[in-house]
């Protein structure tokens, strides 16, 4: 779709014949309307920890139903639950998982967003589910089995991605980055468990300070790809 003349219509094509009418017609779901307001409401929400009453009351279904929606999405890949890491001892972890769609198009087709503003919040979650899923990526590909999470403290601090239990990879889609960015992984750093610790971002301006480093996100996904960081 990215390499097509009508990239608009190509995704909206998808989302109506294979995410709603095929998905029916394959006798998954019983009834098209909930279901498609679902895939809505779960766009945008996507990348925030599952709330099942709020969804359930936005779609106008009980809370097991979005339990077997959120099952469907998983089971025919359309999308993926990032579980949380609750291993911490300084700081007390939340438990609830998040879910990602799997494309960043077809998140935007099923919300229904025609501009993406890039100092909006949407933006910003919409450049952390790319790297997302650039590093499920690579790990599927190179058979890596270590889990994919996150890292959330009751308090706030958040660390968007944790590669088993040796790197820790912060996400913002700021073009300069501040020390207010590194909280969260300066807070995971205090458990004494990860190894490196990565902010991805699009500042041009990289750092490094002990295990610690600023990356731009292309010079990280390079490097990624490369197997440069030894996980």
């Amino acid at each position: 779709m990215y390499l097509s003349r009508y990239p608009e219509e190509e995704l909206d094509a998808y989302v109506n014949t294979y995410l709603r009418e095929e998905v029916m017609a394959e006798g998954l779901i019983r009834k098209l309307p909930p279901f498609s307001r679902f895939l809505a409401t779960m766009a945008l929400a996507n990348g925030q920890m599952i709330n099942f009453t709020r969804l359930a009351s936005d779609c106008q279904v009980p809370p097991s139903t979005v339990s077997e929606y959120i099952a469907l999405l998983e089971d025919t890949l359309v999308a993926f639950l990032l579980p949380a890491w609750t291993e911490s001892t300084k700081r007390k972890a939340i438990r609830t998982a998040k879910l990602y769609l799997f494309d960043t198009g077809v998140t935007h087709a099923l919300a229904g967003t025609r501009s993406l503003d890039r100092n909006s919040d949407l933006y910003g979650r919409s450049f952390e589910q790319f790297i997302g899923m650039e590093i499920r990526a690579w790990l599927s590909y190179h058979r890596i089995k270590m889990p994919l999470t996150y890292w959330r403290s009751t308090h706030g601090h958040e660390v968007d991605f944790l590669i088993g239990d040796r790197t820790a990879v912060e996400v913002k889609s700021s073009r300069r980055v501040t020390r207010r960015d590194r909280t969260g992984l300066e807070a995971l750093e205090q458990e004494g468990i990860f190894e490196q610790f990565i902010l991805v971002s699009q500042d041009p301006v990289e750092s490094r300070e002990g295990n610690k480093r600023a990356l731009h996100f292309e010079t990280f996904l390079q490097a990624l790809w490369n197997g440069e960081y030894g996980i």
